[in-house]
């Protein structure tokens, strides 16, 4: 099962001014990750490209898979959003495996837009998934519906399940797993406690066991603020958790 780092660890760097990539470069050599996933709301617009190759390329020398969390929601009522197309070829140019989207609203799509977004996701080889959201949007029920919704549109849509968001809504995680198991491509792991993200073993979760019952094929990403120097004992906590 693939490891990977959401740069959502480098948070406290990052607001300090350092860039993704140099945040990125220090996982070289020193910690055992399968993946990286980059966040849009950290890339200054000005130097995003440049930076997004440099980024690529690291990738592509340790042989990582290169992940994109778009800040943004890929459905409103009138339809989906049109930065999906331009992300798809963001995708492309940069090598990304994925694109990470939250939801929105299920919308009214008129049959060419339908037939367009279908196209759209089956002409590419880039994954697109949806993950549940902090709010009323991200609720079980909604959730599930939006699932049901995408699965009955014929929609080529994964699913990445955030084992924290479901805290913000008053909601557990585990029942959420058990429902939405089935639909799940890739796994961000937070430990919570008292709707605070905490270290791994120090929280209410039961990500032991959410961990295994995953399928091996779904990376499972780092995805909270963590100090360097607790960095390599909490990747040791997901590999003894996934062996």
């Amino acid at each position: 099962m693939k490891i990977g780092i959401n740069t959502a660890i480098y948070e406290s760097q990052v607001q300090a001014g350092a860039t993704q990539l140099e945040c990125l470069k220090t996982l070289v050599t020193r910690f055992d990750v399968s993946a990286v996933e980059v966040r849009g709301e950290f890339f200054k617009p000005e130097t995003r490209s440049a930076e997004l190759l440099a980024i690529s390329q690291l990738c592509e020398e340790q042989h990582w898979d290169l992940y994109y969390s778009v800040p943004e929601e890929l459905f409103s009522s009138d339809g989906y959003n049109a930065s999906l197309v331009t992300n798809l070829e963001l995708a492309t140019k940069y090598h990304i495996k994925s694109l990470k989207y939250s939801f929105g609203v299920q919308p009214t799509l008129q049959a060419h837009d339908l037939e367009a977004l279908t196209q759209l996701l089956a002409t590419t080889s880039i994954q697109v998934t949806i993950e549940n959201q902090p709010n009323a949007n991200g609720d079980l029920a909604t959730f599930e519906s939006d699932v049901a919704w995408v699965k009955s549109q014929k929609l080529t849509l994964g699913y990445t399940f955030d084992s924290g968001n479901w805290y913000w809504i008053d909601q557990q995680p585990e029942p959420a797993f058990a429902a939405l198991k089935s639909a799940i491509t890739v796994f961000h792991l937070k430990d919570i406690k008292d709707q605070t993200t905490v270290m791994l073993g120090q929280g209410a979760t039961d990500w032991h066991s959410l961990l295994g019952q995953l399928s091996p094929e779904i990376p499972v990403f780092l995805e909270y603020n963590i100090a360097a120097a607790d960095l390599s004992g909490q990747i040791d906590l997901v590999k003894q958790a996934l062996s």
